[in-house]
């Protein structure tokens, strides 16, 4: 899907919070801002928003010298998110369906997002976990789809709820490919977060080749491209890979926290909704 006008305002607000987070003063702030109204206004806006975003963070990398400004916060989501994994495991071990209690949480991890703006203290209101309501809820399909699977790709998104896709893998039990950028954007996770998070224990970690904040195929390698085409079953996780894939005719299911009112609108639930959605364009295999 392609950005919208609103896209534009949640891109500058990506600048200020950047600028944020590196404590840039005032008028450098400022100077800055007034630049990347100009960069945002000429660059090609009929593009998806990751790479927009992918150029964006590329033109701030340079001007502040900082290609990785969430370093830091990365790895404490990470380490927040392994503090509450032996409970959340407890948890999922307790309830009827371990598959699915360990879905939700996975997918109640979508909040910690730093692209779209959603909490960053998201670890005082862990009540966001207990979860049951999705607007958009294609779980017995997607249980189904599973059995008969046998190639499993789960696209990853950010890095703290890596620890949270930890737990579903656990219960999917079988061998799974955890995809993560190839270098830092944003909070996305790359093999390095991937590795803290202890996924290379319950999936085979690799990276897509590409370094936008979703995976955008025509910037990806070859190699995952072709294990792409091989898969029968592809867990797409955050608006990123939504907004990348979601025209695809192929094994999809897309699991996401609809952040924004363009996602809201395309989905057509509430802001804010959980959403467990097969693909409209559902089919066997990737047709690219």
């Amino acid at each position: 899907m392609l950005a919208e006008a609103e896209c534009y305002l949640c891109h500058l607000s990506q600048v200020l919070r950047v600028l944020a987070i590196q404590n840039v003063d005032s008028s450098e702030a400022l100077r800055l801002t007034r630049e990347s109204c100009r960069f945002l206004a000429e660059i090609n806006f009929e593009r998806t928003p990751p790479e927009i975003s992918a150029d964006l963070y590329k033109w701030l990398a340079a001007k502040t010298g900082k290609d990785d400004p969430y370093f830091e916060t990365k790895r404490q989501d990470i380490r927040r998110a392994l503090a509450l994994y032996p409970r959340l495991k407890n948890k999922v071990l307790e309830a009827l369906d371990r598959l699915r209690r360990a879905l939700l949480f996975s997918l109640a991890g979508n909040i910690i997002d730093f692209g779209a703006g959603e909490v960053e203290e998201w670890t005082g209101a862990e009540d966001f976990l207990e979860t049951e309501e999705l607007a958009i809820d294609h779980y017995e399909l997607f249980a189904s789809d599973l059995k008969k699977a046998t190639r499993i790709v789960f696209l990853g998104d950010n890095a703290g709820e890596t620890v949270f896709d930890r737990l579903f893998i656990e219960q999917i039990g079988r061998q799974v490919m955890y995809v993560v950028r190839e270098g830092p954007i944003i909070n996305d996770a790359t093999v390095e977060e991937a590795r803290l998070s202890g996924l290379e224990e319950v999936a085979r970690v690799v990276s897509s080749g590409c370094q936008a904040p979703g995976t955008v195929l025509k910037q990806c390698s070859q190699a995952f491209i072709a294990s792409l085409k091989q898969a029968d079953l592809i867990i797409s996780k955050g608006q990123g890979n939504y907004e990348c894939l979601e025209q695809l005719t192929g094994p999809f299911y897309f699991l996401l926290k609809a952040k924004c009112e363009v996602i809201s609108r395309h989905l057509n639930v509430k802001q804010g909704s959980l959403v467990l959605a097969r693909s409209k364009n559902f089919a066997p295999v990737l047709n690219l």
